[in-house]
């Protein structure tokens, strides 16, 4: 899935620039997982950048940096109506 970063800021000072997220870069995501230590929030695992061992605790992007294109939007809540239908 494609994702446009909008929103770089706050960037942890021991995560490296060359491993951090561009604003209004475009990104796929190639896993979403839950984050252990930020409860009901999910991150990211991208394709074109990763977080390495030295940028430990983080592991992944966290996914309200992005924003997900409306067709995903769109078939969510169709998925959402199929379920009433039932």
């Amino acid at each position: 899935m494609k994702v446009k970063c909008i929103n770089d800021r706050g960037k942890p000072s021991n995560v490296p620039e060359s491993e951090w997220i561009k604003k209004d870069h475009v990104y796929t995501v190639i896993k979403a997982v839950p984050m252990g230590l930020q409860p009901g929030k999910f991150g990211f695992k991208l394709e074109e950048v990763e977080l390495s061992p030295s940028s430990f605790p983080y592991e992944y992007y966290e996914s309200t940096r992005f924003a997900v294109p409306i067709e995903i939007e769109e078939k969510a809540m169709e998925l959402e109506e199929a379920d009433f239908l039932l």
